[in-house]
């Protein structure tokens, strides 16, 4: 056990810190199956070994500079059909937390990852966990840069990087969870209007002719939006097209 984060209501006032591991999700997932956890039960460490992100990517992060965390979730109100709202309030939270410390251009990717003007600062990754029609259980996963000044990436960057300061990680992980909780709770009470509004106000691209891929190859295209399912909707010479995760490449 570790000390609790005062500022949210419910979520972080259990939490677990590792001081390393193979992923934050797999050991809340475990802990979830095993034994009825509270809603709210946080897990963070200093590293991952083998941090998960989405594509199954690898998600690398130098000890004790990042916000590695999952949080479990208990959204039964939810349907299977409209889990996808689960990636959006966690990275209007996200988005939320970066304005606190960063004065520059912050948009979402789809599916769920987080820029700051071109680089990659975050990136979430939810496992859901469904009992016959409804959700019993989902482990948020969030990975935000804080710190860290080097990667083998160009595209990357850090709260240090584009704010030229240094935070305490913890205190940057208490508003991330402040702000998830707020999002969380409009979620429940059927806020999904606003949701889907600000997700799309934030959306990268959306509106822009850009190049991506899919199966049938390399195409020209405008993200207009989302659809029911959480799939990305692409208008590509006045032809709808609708993606979901891993069948289309962004590719400029």
């Amino acid at each position: 056990m570790h000390k609790i984060f005062a500022k949210p209501l419910f979520l972080g006032k259990k939490v677990v810190f590792l001081p390393q591991c193979h992923s934050t999700n797999d050991e809340l997932v475990m802990m979830a199956r095993k034994s009825n956890e509270p809603e709210g039960t946080v897990i963070y460490t200093d590293y991952q070994k083998k941090g998960k992100g989405q594509r199954g990517n690898i998600w690398v992060a130098e000890p004790g500079k990042n916000v590695l965390m999952s949080v479990l979730l208990r959204p039964k109100f939810l349907s299977p059909q409209d889990q996808y709202y689960l990636n959006l309030i966690a990275g209007l939270a996200i988005v939320d937390t970066l304005k606190g410390f960063i004065h520059k251009s912050i948009s979402l990717k789809w599916p769920n990852d987080v820029y700051v003007e071109d680089r990659k600062i975050a990136g979430v990754l939810i496992e859901n966990n469904l009992r016959g029609s409804m959700l019993e259980y989902s482990v948020v996963g969030i990975g935000l840069n804080v710190n860290q000044s080097g990667f083998d990436i160009q595209t990357a960057t850090s709260v240090y990087l584009a704010a030229g300061e240094k935070y305490q990680v913890q205190e940057v992980m208490e508003e991330l969870l402040l702000h998830l909780e707020g999002w969380y709770l409009k979620l429940k009470n059927g806020d999904r209007s606003k949701i889907q509004d600000q997700y799309l106000n934030l959306l990268m691209w959306r509106g822009e002719l850009r190049r991506f891929r899919s199966s049938d190859g390399e195409f020209d295209g405008e993200i207009v939006g989302i659809d029911s399912h959480g799939r990305l909707n692409i208008n590509s010479k006045g032809r709808l097209q609708s993606f979901g995760i891993k069948e289309v490449e962004f590719i400029g």
